[in-house]
Formats: structure tokens, sequence, C-alpha cells
């Protein structure tokens, strides 16, 4: 009897300690998100949370779900002592916001064989020095956005150079019809003209470059010039619909679900934005932004918008919660994103949607990726708010020159670069 009770009394402690244990290493990880509630996108990722927590029991997750303005609304609560362990936001804006402030964690030992599934250059677009601090999970493409069935009714193909999408724009406009669209007060739509021909012209990394000579210089590269009148010249041989000048966004894209415009040049979130509208058999189609004569840069270098996810520095579960993220990243919770969000993603073989099946070739075969607009919001968002957006847009839209907006250029980056002494 006395062995029976000493043994029952050791099993008992036995399970006790190993309770204590096991809350010692549970984590409720607080994530902030960029997605609203109601969206798939938040409905996908809470089924993978779920997914994970069933697997690991003792991790399990307390989500904030504050739609675009996440990263805003983090810094201030940080600021205020609140705990977060994880984020997700723009990639972009992730890379200008809290990573820049060294407010991220470096990952990358976290990861494991997950780095060598994903899409070309997905990791290294953020990374800084070799150090991975935020980690995209979701894929956006820059395309133009088109109608396949408009194309093939004007007997046309899929322009390889800038000549044959000018020409492909003369024969929508004989038939009444209009190839692009704009959104007349959306500047960072506008400026992809501007990022896709320099780019084009002079390499992916071109606006970066042009702007970190510091004495101005770097804009008087006569293929900037070249890139602004090229802009220019979408409106003047009919590419784009004059009244669109003052289209109020959604009205631009909304005339491709009304089939007056053939597309649009923008992100692959265009499709799901126009599902209500365009209908879900719409015939939609992405090709990359073409190439231009004698220049440098590949029709298959790629603008992207990338989703990331951020575990930051001063989490106490870091750990925990980096295990997360590198599962964020398999095939399984790939899967899930795709199927229940209605998103591309950044592992490679993971068929995206179908609706996206060219933007995932787009990013399967790019040869180089920059952020959205060249890249030059994500290192210098300031100057590509307040000077070189607004300033091409004027121009874009005819209150300028293509020499005044060079001048601009040149001079306001000079003046950046002496404040910054």
């Amino acid at each position: 009897m006395t062995n029976t009770i000493l043994w029952r009394s050791a099993a008992a402690a036995a399970l006790s300690f190993g309770m204590m244990a096991g809350a010692a290493n549970a984590a409720e990880l607080v994530f902030w998100s960029m997605w609203n509630e109601p969206e798939p996108q938040a409905a996908a990722l809470r089924k993978v949370m779920d997914t994970y927590t069933k697997a690991h029991p003792e991790t399990t997750f307390k989500v904030v779900w504050n739609g675009r303005q996440n990263q805003t609304k983090l810094r201030a609560a940080l600021q205020a002592g609140t705990q977060v362990d994880f984020a997700d936001q723009d990639g972009d804006q992730l890379a200008g916001g809290l990573q820049k402030e060294g407010l991220g964690y470096e990952i990358g030992a976290d990861l494991g064989d997950a780095k060598a599934a994903l899409l070309p250059g997905v990791l290294d677009l953020y990374a800084a020095g070799g150090k991975v601090e935020q980690v995209p999970y979701i894929y956006n493409t820059v395309n133009i956005w088109y109608n396949k069935d408009m194309l093939a009714e004007v007997g046309g193909t899929v322009p390889q150079t800038l000549d044959e999408l000018f020409a492909l724009c003369g024969k929508l406009k004989e038939t009444g019809k209009h190839a692009l669209v704009t959104e007349g007060n959306v500047g960072f739509y506008q400026v992809l003209f501007f990022s896709h021909l320099l780019a084009r012209a002079k390499g992916s990394d071109a606006m970066i470059k042009a702007f970190e000579v510091k004495d101005g210089s770097g804009w008087s590269d006569p293929a900037v010039l070249e890139a602004a009148k090229s802009a220019r010249k979408f409106w003047e041989v009919g590419c784009i619909a004059e009244d669109a000048r003052g289209f109020q966004y959604p009205a631009g894209q909304q005339t491709i679900a009304l089939g007056d415009t053939m597309g649009e040049l923008v992100g692959s979130w265009l499709p799901t934005e126009l599902t209500e509208s365009a209908g879900a058999d719409f015939p939609w189609g992405a090709f990359n932004f073409p190439a231009v004569a004698g220049g440098v840069g590949k029709a298959t270098d790629i603008e992207v918008g990338l989703v990331s996810v951020m575990v930051l520095k001063a989490s106490p579960n870091a750990k925990e919660a980096a295990g997360f993220v590198s599962y964020l990243l398999s095939e399984e919770a790939q899967k899930t994103l795709v199927a229940d969000g209605g998103v591309g993603v950044v592992r490679d073989g993971v068929e995206w949607p179908p609706v996206l099946s060219d933007a995932y070739a787009s990013a399967k075969n790019a040869t180089a990726l920059s952020g959205f607009g060249g890249g030059l919001g994500v290192s210098y968002p300031e100057f590509n708010a307040t000077v070189l957006t607004p300033e091409f847009s004027k121009m874009f839209l005819g209150q300028s020159t293509p020499e005044d907006f060079v001048k601009v250029l040149v001079d306001k980056t000079k003046d950046y670069w002496a404040s910054q002494q």
C-alpha cells in the first residue's frame, strides 16, 4: 500500500511538473494585421493560425485586425508600451517604416529550408546587409491587366515592345475604345508609367540610382527625359481617353468592367477589386510592360507589391513567432492562402488562383524585382511621396512639361541631400 501511495504521489508530481513545463513553454502570440476581419485574406490567415495551433497546442494567437493603417497604429501602440509579437503590412511600407527604424527581429536563421522554396528574389528584395527582417508571404505583380476578348477582337497580340503597344492603342482607338486607363487622382498608379519606362531603358534599379547621385545630376540622364516624354505619349496617341484625367478612383478601372477600356497598368489585385462589377467570368489576362528600343532593362524585370510579416525585435516570444512565420511559408499554409484568400503567394510551385495565372508566370520567370514605382518609396519614402509622385502626376496630366519635371527632380534631389549633411 505504501509503495502504491508513493508511486501515485510521484506520478502526480511528474504530471504537475509536466503541466508547469508546458505552461512555461506556452505562448499567446499577439498579431497585428493590415487586413480587415471580414476580408477573405483575414479568414485565410485565421485558418492558417488555427491549423498551426492544432499541431502546436502550446501556441495560440490574439489578433488585432487593423486594416491598411496597421503600421501607423502599431507604431503608436509600441510607443505606449503595448506588447505585439508580429505584424504584417505592405513590404514597401515596412521597409521604409518599422524596418528602417530597427524594430525588426533578424529572422533569416529561423526560416531553415523555407528560404530555398520561394519564388526568385522575394526574400532578397527587403534584406538589408544580408539580414532578413521581414518575410513576404503574399505576392502581387504589377502588369498590364487586360480583357483578352477585346484584344482578340482587334486581331491584336500581346505587345513585346513599346512601339507595338502604341500600335495596339491605334487599333483600339479606331473601334471607339481605348487600350489603357488611369485613375486621375491616384498619383502612385500614374507613376508606374515612368518607373517602368525608366527601368526598361536603364535597368530595374534605375530610379534609386538616379536619386542617389547627390548633386541631382542622376536625373539629367537623357533617358529620364525620354521616359517622361514617352509617358506623355500615352495620351498623345490615344492610348488613354482624355476624360481619364478627371477620373476619381475607382472610376477608371470601372471602364474596364464596362468594356470601354482594354486594361490598366496596376497590381494583380485588380481582378479581385473588379469581381463584382466585371463578373467572375471576365476574361482577364496580364502581360509585363514591354521593352523599349535600345534599353538594357528586360521585359521580365518586374515591379511587385509584396505583403510581408515582421517579428518585432522587442517581442518576448520572438522565437515562437518566427516558428509560425516559417510555417506560413510552408506548402500547406500557402495553399490555404490561395484557396481561401484568393491571392498570389511567394512559395514556388504553389499555383495561384486561375484568374492570376499570367501573374504567377510573370513572378516565376522574373529576372529582377523592384518595389512598387521602381522601389524609390522603399528607401526614400518621403521624397517619393512629396516630390517625385506629385510632380510626375502634374506632368503626366498635362499641367507641366517633361522638361519642367526633370528640372524639379534635379533641384529637389540636390536640396534633399544637402539637408542630410
